[in-house]
Order: C-alpha cells, then sequence, then structure tokens
C-alpha cells in the first residue's frame, strides 16, 4: 500500500554535506501501526515528510495506493496530500481563529464537502473523543490533551491511507500520552488507517505492530 525504495536524502550544512537517508526501504500495508526512533538528527522528520509530501527525496521511488508520488507535479501532490494522508503533530497546529468544530470540519470542507455537512461529521467525533461540550470553544482555552485530540480528529476526519505523526504526545504528560495513544489506536484500527509515528516515548512503540531505528541512514527493525 506504502512502498519506499532506496529513498536518499540529504543538505548542505556549511561546507558539509550530511546523508540523512541513504537508501531507505520500507512497506507499510493498510491498517498497519509503524514507529520510527532514533536520536534527534538521525533523518526520522525528513523520513514523515517525504511520506506526507512535504519534501522531496534527492532520489527513490514512493508508491501510495499504486500511485508513483515521486513524479507528481506540485498541485498534484497537493490534491493527493488533502485527499490520502493526515498529520499529527507535536504543537498540533490548530488554527485559533476557528472553533475546535471548524477545525476539525476542515479537511473535509477543503475537499470539496459542504460546511454543514462537514460540520456535522465533526461533531459526531467531537462526541466519540468526548469533547461534544468543547465544539464551540477556542483551541486556546483546550487543555493540551484536549488539543491532541482535536488534531487526531482533523487528521483522521477524511478517513485518509496513512496518518503521519511527529512527536504527537512529545508536549503531553504520562498521563494524556496514554490516552491520547489509546485514541489513535482505536481510530485508526477502526478505519483501517496506516499509522507512521516518529517519537522518543519507547513505551509507545510497544503498542504498534513493529518499530525501526534509523541508524546511519537506514531503518534497523527493533524487536
Amino acid at each position: 500500500m506504502i512502498k519506499l525504495s532506496k529513498i536518499k536524502q540529504s543538505y548542505t550544512q556549511g561546507n558539509s554535506h550530511i546523508n540523512v537517508l541513504n537508501g531507505v526501504d520500507l512497506y507499510i500495508k493498510r491498517g498497519e501501526k509503524i514507529g520510527l526512533i532514533g536520536p534527534s538528527g538521525s533523518g526520522k522528520t525528513s523520513l514523515l515528510n517525504i511520506i506526507g509530501l512535504l519534501d522531496t527525496p534527492d532520489s527513490g521511488e514512493m508508491l501510495i495506493n499504486n500511485e508513483d508520488c515521486l513524479s507528481l507535479s506540485n498541485e498534484q501532490k497537493t490534491k493527493f496530500r488533502k485527499k490520502n494522508i493526515g498529520y499529527i503533530f507535536q504543537n498540533n497546529q490548530l488554527l485559533e481563529d476557528f472553533t475546535v468544530q471548524e477545525n476539525i470540519a476542515l479537511p473535509l470542507i477543503l475537499n470539496g464537502k459542504s460546511k454543514d455537512y462537514s460540520l456535522d461529521i465533526a461533531k459526531k467525533y467531537l462526541e466519540i473523543l468526548g469533547l461534544a461540550d468543547r465544539e464551540k470553544f477556542k483551541p486556546g482555552t483546550l487543555s493540551g490533551g484536549e488539543q491532541q485530540r482535536v488534531a487526531i480528529a482533523r487528521a483522521l476526519i477524511k478517513k485518509p491511507v496513512i496518518i503521519v505523526a511527529d512527536e504527537p504526545t512529545g508536549s503531553l504528560d504520562e498521563e494524556n500520552t496514554v490516552k491520547v495513544m489509546k485514541i489513535i489506536m482505536n481510530l485508526t484500527k477502526e478505519l483501517n488507517v496506516a499509522l507512521l509515528i516518529a517519537t522518543h516515548n519507547l513505551s509507545i512503540v510497544k503498542m504498534l505492530d513493529k518499530h525501526f531505528l534509523i541508524n546511519e541512514g537506514k531503518l534497523d527493525e527493533r524487536k
């Protein structure tokens, strides 16, 4: 479903040329939950950005649902990303000018669904997440754990092929980390959505189907 072959990525810093990804191969089945671990600067975010079509590698191939994503134009990538890829970030990136309900509904609206329909679906997600009484609140009035639950709903509402999550619990305490991860796991399982999550939290990777250490620019599967 998601296949990466020989992905390479590098960048120049001053007079130094740094290889971040050095021929990465990865296959993710629909509904599979995969973790990425490794120290800061090892390439976790670079790999997530490539799979999320936010960045283009120096070389390699990537198929998502049999679509050759790296050959798409920027406009085609944007359309494909809006429909097929969901994102959960550490800082949640919710829009403060919109209500919680509107933040969740936004991906559907951007994909051409009516505002009323999108808001109705968003309301159902808020009920699932135990936030039905927060629908008209602005994100800044919620706790960190509540904000991240909203970000999860926003990522999943369009039922993407894959969720790309970059340290989604990095700013949460242990109690909220457990709550947020249970929600992510339950909803992605229910919707049969693949999950690729980069984290420093080893207790999180134990909840996943498998995880990889990024080592010298390649993936090393860990048990």
